[in-house]
């Protein structure tokens, strides 16, 4: 161990002398090399610490306190989020164009309300558009956040600013950003399906947007921020769109009635399906016996020809049991 110690001890003078020859090369071409000379020895002066001195000490890790960082943070997300426009217009592009599909699919759908049906129409219409928006907001945010990442490691290890005040800027940039994208998406859809404009239900609708917007938005950067790239988050975050979907409440049916009510209802319906049988056996019925009536005039008037003389034919009218009856 002491022999590859004083290998790589010898190794590094070697490069030491040689950066040194290099460097004085290239001092004899300066015009004037004193002022660089002394520069250079005073550099390797004070690299010394003279005898008796303490070491460096730095109160905090940081060279501002946390609100100075967080205010730093901030206004280099808001500089990176304004020369960005390949992520924002884009995002806001895309909740323009399915704002306007939608509305142009559900024109006018929000007047009718007189059945459950139309409901359920009216609902599905919001929770699609919703959804899918969200999910848009969730996969483009990731490249951003991952570009993000590599510059946040660089500035931390200078003593630039902690992860807290950094986090907590990210998050907060978002929020103007997500209420213009509602904006646009909101009055657009209300307009066009053409839901009650009152105060109460404006703000909802604006609420629920808002905020399905903004945990889909962070929920693209949780996904970056726990896997090595965004190829990975991406993937990663795939994974939970079926599950929102599943627990979003459109799919699980309210019940309406309770076990009584629904026995009522399996025997209704036991009863209407025996009426249907029955229906169709009795038209199949007579069916048959029309057919058989053809038959027999058929019989009987040959018969007739053939022998010159009448043959009365009888016969039973078909009857066919219904066990439904």
């Amino acid at each position: 161990m002491t022999e590859m110690a004083k290998i790589e001890r010898e190794r590094e003078n070697n490069n030491n002398n040689i950066n040194e020859l290099n460097e004085e090369a290239q001092m004899e071409k300066l015009p004037n090399p004193l002022p660089y000379r002394r520069n250079k020895a005073l550099v390797k002066e004070l690299s010394v610490p003279p005898p008796g001195a303490k070491d460096l000490y730095f109160p905090s890790q940081y060279s501002q306190p946390t609100m100075g960082q967080f205010k730093s943070c901030l206004w280099k997300q808001y500089l990176t989020y304004w020369r960005s426009p390949d992520y924002n217009l884009v995002r806001y592009m895309f909740t323009l164009l399915v704002a306007l599909v939608v509305g142009t699919v559900f024109w006018k759908v929000g007047t009718k309300r007189s059945n459950s049906g139309n409901l359920t129409t009216i609902i599905g219409a919001m929770y699609g558009s919703l959804f899918f928006v969200g999910v848009n907001n969730c996969q483009t945010v990731q490249p951003v956040v991952a570009i993000e990442r590599t510059v946040f490691y660089r500035e931390r290890a200078a003593g630039m600013y902690s992860a807290l005040p950094y986090a907590i800027a990210q998050v907060i940039i978002e929020i103007p950003y997500c209420f213009v994208q509602t904006m646009l998406f909101s009055f657009i859809v209300y307009a066009m399906v053409s839901f009650e404009w009152q105060v109460a239900k404006v703000f909802w609708f604006l609420f629920v947007s808002f905020f399905t917007f903004l945990y889909f938005t962070y929920y693209g950067m949780m996904t970056v921020s726990i896997t090595p790239n965004h190829q990975v988050a991406s993937i990663f975050g795939a994974a939970f769109y079926g599950l929102f979907n599943l627990f979003s409440g459109f799919f699980i049916a309210r019940p309406v009635s309770g076990v009584g009510d629904h026995n009522e209802d399996k025997s209704k319906t036991l009863e209407d399906t025996k009426k249907k049988v029955r229906q169709l056996q009795e038209s199949w019925t007579s069916l048959l016996d029309d057919m058989i009536d053809s038959i027999y005039v058929a019989m009987e008037t040959k018969a007739g020809n053939d022998q010159g003389d009448v043959v009365v034919i009888k016969r039973a009218r078909l009857e066919v049991p219904c066990d439904y009856a």
